[in-house]
């Protein structure tokens, strides 16, 4: 049985079909999934999608890219929400200084703000990171608070270094499947205990399915690819990094 701990299914891409997505997701394996949200609204969306089905689960936040438009009401909408029992965490949340769709600061405070928020509720963060390890770490640390999930994670050794030393896990979605040897040189590092799978649906399909609509079932091509460079089998992995997500999102049922 599979967790895929990262995707978007309030996305518009699957307004229009989503009960067969879930329903291919359920004969590839794929029990459990985590929804994870853009913005307010979408967090809103997300909770009350996770009350429709089971075995999804949701993380609330404001991403980075949304961070230009991120208010302190925000922060009061966010914590209301908390008290919903599918609500596993706090994300995606971070720094993206790839694109730079939202200022650099605006990034900084709403990241800042969304610690805060995760620390008071005691709940594990999902976080998106591009280009901007260096100041994600020195944020995090400013906040004394390392709980939660690199999610995508692009293969950076120092990173992977720094974020096991902080307790964190790290979770990869189909770029593991494209063709990058940086992350044959990081993953064996990962111990068995911090490795999660993802889709991040329905955005970066994996081989074979590149360029396509990403999408849950999916997530067992990542899987087979982890298994790999794991020197698992994909059975073992799909134990391990189940188990791990369920331990990171403190799912007990």
């Amino acid at each position: 049985m599979l967790f895929d701990s990262h995707c978007h299914l309030t996305d518009n891409q699957f307004t229009d079909d989503l009960k067969d997505v879930l329903k291919r997701a359920n004969r590839a394996g794929v029990r459990e999934m985590m929804c994870v949200s853009q913005n307010v609204p979408d967090s809103k969306e997300a909770v009350a999608l996770c009350e429709r089905y089971k075995g999804i689960y949701c993380a609330i936040g404001v991403h980075p890219h949304e961070a230009d438009g991120f208010r302190s009401v925000d922060i009061n909408a966010l914590k209301e929400l908390c008290i919903e029992p599918r609500i596993r965490a706090v994300g995606e949340i971070g720094l993206d200084f790839f694109r730079t769709i939202s200022s650099r600061s605006s990034q900084e405070t709403a990241f800042g703000a969304q610690i805060e928020l995760a620390k008071t509720m005691e709940l594990p963060m999902v976080l998106h990171i591009r280009d901007a390890s260096r100041r994600a770490r020195a944020i995090l640390e400013e906040h004394d608070y390392t709980v939660g999930v690199l999610h995508c994670f692009d293969g950076n050794k120092k990173m992977a270094e720094w974020a096991v030393d902080k307790g964190f896990y790290i979770s990869f979605a189909g770029n593991l499947t494209y063709a990058n040897p940086r992350f044959w040189d990081t993953v064996p590092l990962i111990p068995h205990d911090r490795l999660m799978i993802e889709t991040d649906a329905p955005y970066l399909a994996p081989v074979p399915e590149r360029g396509k609509r990403n999408e849950p079932a999916f997530v067992r091509f990542t899987l087979k690819k982890l298994a790999e460079a794991i020197g698992l089998t994909p059975r073992e992995t799909a134990d391990v990094t189940r188990e791990n997500a369920r331990r990171c999102f403190r799912i007990q049922s």
